[in-house]
């Protein structure tokens, strides 16, 4: 089969082994084989989850999914994985606990050094789930680098999980680095100190607003399930609300606008680094001045392209 075949199958059935073998292709950079069957009309509610590593962000999608399933929702999860440097391989390895429950559900993690940005395929993975049906795609970051700013970017609603007594974290969102979400969760309720952590948030974003979405701060407890249904309800009250305005399409549209800009830069970034490839092999840097070296470089880059 051709990975269009391939792709187009996917779509009908909606099996999980055949979305599977899929995103797998989207994975090895072959999208632009089915680029035509890629971006169809939008339905899904993409939701970002972040937080700082240990805050419990995976056991808290595994209640939401089980609740999400309940109320007859289909639900794909990607996990985004910071990745060694050097290996390419995963750092954590708590993601077992995350399962597909049965065919209403899909998983899939990937890995990213921690610095990087959100890849390129974990957003077209999302377009790809999205014509594959879902009713919700939850996207887990790893807390780090800019991958969160990203996922921000890419998500209709960003939910971002915190634990009891995360003073850093707290000063981090005072000082504005972390204001991004949309519904801010107190994990791990059962702690001590939770119930101030709540209304430290609270008093920051008292007043604050996404558009007309007043930003909403929640406690949960994994271990008993407490207030995940809570943030259930908050992700369907926002889904209406996106739908009832034309925001729930221009989040697409801003996901489509990240891909476009991403399939610009990494193409270019290609030709920039072949291009330095072959001036590394006819110039030589001894006795030259990198600084005037490299605007050189830039106006012969420029000069190549435009002779094409």
């Amino acid at each position: 089969m051709s990975a269009r075949e391939i792709a187009l199958r996917a779509i009908e059935t909606r099996e999980r082994r055949d979305i599977a073998r899929a995103l797998s292709l989207i994975e090895e950079g072959r999208y632009s084989e089915f680029s035509d069957i890629l971006f169809g009309e939008p339905r899904a509610h993409v939701v970002g989850i972040t937080g700082s590593p240990g805050v419990g962000k995976s056991s808290l999608i595994n209640k939401l999914v089980q609740l999400l399933r309940k109320r007859g929702k289909t639900v794909a999860v990607i996990a985004i994985d910071p990745a060694s440097p050097i290996s390419g391989a995963a750092l954590m390895g708590d993601r077992l606990r995350v399962r597909a429950l049965d065919e209403g559900t899909f998983f899939r993690s990937i890995s990213t050094p921690p610095e990087k940005a959100l890849p390129l395929h974990a957003v077209l993975m999302v377009e790809f789930l999205d014509r594959a049906g879902f009713d919700y795609i939850l996207i887990e970051t790893p807390g780090v680098g800019q991958v969160n700013v990203d996922v921000c970017r890419i998500a209709h609603t960003t939910v971002v999980v915190i634990q009891p007594a995360a003073g850093d974290e707290i000063q981090a969102l005072k000082s504005g680095i972390m204001e991004v979400g949309d519904i801010y969760v107190v994990n791990k309720a059962d702690m001590p100190h939770a119930e101030v952590t709540a209304l430290q948030l609270e008093t920051i974003f008292r007043d604050a607003m996404r558009g007309k979405w007043k930003v909403r701060i929640i406690k949960t407890c994994t271990f008993s399930g407490q207030g995940v249904d809570t943030l259930v309800e908050l992700l369907e009250e926002r889904l209406s609300l996106l739908k009832k305005t034309s925001e729930f399409r221009s989040r697409v549209e801003e996901r489509r606008w990240f891909i476009a800009e991403r399939i610009m830069m990494d193409e270019l970034s290609e030709r920039i680094m072949a291009f330095l490839s072959r001036s590394r092999r006819s110039l030589s840097i001894s006795g030259a001045n990198p600084i005037e070296l490299g605007r050189r470089l830039l106006q012969g880059f420029v000069a190549e392209l435009c002779r094409e």
